[in-house]
């Protein structure tokens, strides 16, 4: 929790009840939360806790790399705990498409201000969407199980 509460101190903002609250259930939470997830966890918990500051929150949290968007197929805003400890640097992240776990994806070979097919790279945001070793043993999808080995 403190290295989270670090990065909020890094970035300028405050630490208050309520960000000590999302960014705890975030630690308790292995996948995604959408803002309404957040909403019905933490109602009753830290007061009055509306919908819009809870899209605020989740935003600042965002913009200090404590959490990060979960990119989905139906355009659904979510958010998960972002797996990178403190300066550890670029990464991506991996979202099993059945639980919803998180992971974290060191490897990357785009470089900002590489060239990429005539264009000169200034930023970039990768999402990898998977099967956790966990839930294609449960599907008995023997074929994802040994990808993911391959690749583990």
């Amino acid at each position: 929790m403190e290295e989270h509460l670090e990065k909020l101190r890094a970035s300028g903002r405050k630490v208050t009840p309520r960000r000590k609250a999302i960014i705890q259930l975030f630690l308790q939470e292995q996948g995604d939360l959408s803002p309404q997830d957040v909403q019905e966890a933490l109602s009753g918990t830290t007061g009055q806790f509306g919908l819009p500051g809870i899209y605020r929150n989740l935003e600042i949290l965002t913009t200090c790399g404590i959490l990060f968007r979960v990119v989905t197929y139906g355009g659904e805003r979510r958010y998960a705990l972002c797996k990178a400890g403190h300066g550890e640097g670029h990464h991506h992240h991996i979202v099993c498409i059945a639980c919803r776990k998180v992971g974290k994806v060191s490897d990357c070979l785009y470089k900002d201000g590489m060239m990429v097919e005539g264009f000169r790279l200034v930023s970039h945001i990768v999402q990898l969407n998977g099967l956790c070793e966990s839930c294609a043993r449960e599907k008995n999808d023997l074929s994802a199980l040994q990808e993911l080995r391959q690749q583990g």
